[in-house]
């Protein structure tokens, strides 16, 4: 049993690595909002530090959906700071961005626009996120709301450079790893 243990664990080791290649080789090229289509909404999953909010209002300026909500809110943070920090109009604000303070995770993220979603029955809907961020936060997506029509946005996250990026980007492969696993057993998001 011994004996096996180590090549059981090097292909283990060397399928993860290639998984890992395959994975960044694959993320979501960085696009301009004047090249978005235009949906019924804009969803952003906050992080980043503020470059996904910010690419997200300027969908939202450029009219590429009617209405913005931002989710996964710090409690702390009041609508004024989002107006302030990104620019938007007073009118922008009043008319079309919600922000959404339940979401503390990618799976609360996914409940929280879900619902939001369903409140203004929107169906196809552009998903603002970091581009090593997008794979998973679909999957999420997909799961909560089976039927709507999602259109990834991604974002060049600037705060990690060289090594941090590289760590960033093997913690989501990780995390991405775990949710296609549970995709694949219990098939969370399935039309059945």
């Amino acid at each position: 049993m011994r004996r096996l243990l180590f090549p059981i664990l090097a292909l283990v080791a060397l399928a993860l690595l290639l998984g890992f290649i395959i994975f960044a080789l694959s993320l979501p090229k960085v696009r301009t909002a004047s090249a978005m289509e235009t949906a019924d909404a804009i969803v952003v999953l906050t992080g980043g530090g503020g470059t996904r909010i910010r690419a997200a209002a300027d969908l939202l300026d450029k009219k590429r959906g009617e209405r913005l909500l931002i989710s996964g809110v710090h409690s702390t943070v009041q609508r004024g700071d989002i107006q302030y920090l990104f620019h938007l109009t007073p009118k922008a604000m009043q008319c079309c961005v919600d922000l959404g303070y339940r979401a503390r995770d990618t799976l609360g993220n996914a409940d929280e626009i879900a619902a939001w979603a369903h409140t203004h029955q929107y169906r196809h809907l552009i998903v603002v996120t970091s581009t090593y961020h997008m794979p998973r936060a679909l999957i999420e997506l997909h799961a909560s709301m089976p039927d709507a029509q999602l259109v990834p946005f991604p974002v060049k996250d600037d705060r990690h450079k060289g090594l941090g990026t590289l760590r960033r980007m093997v913690v989501e492969y990780l995390k991405y790893v775990v949710i296609m696993g549970r995709e694949a057993i219990l098939g969370i998001g399935q039309n059945t």
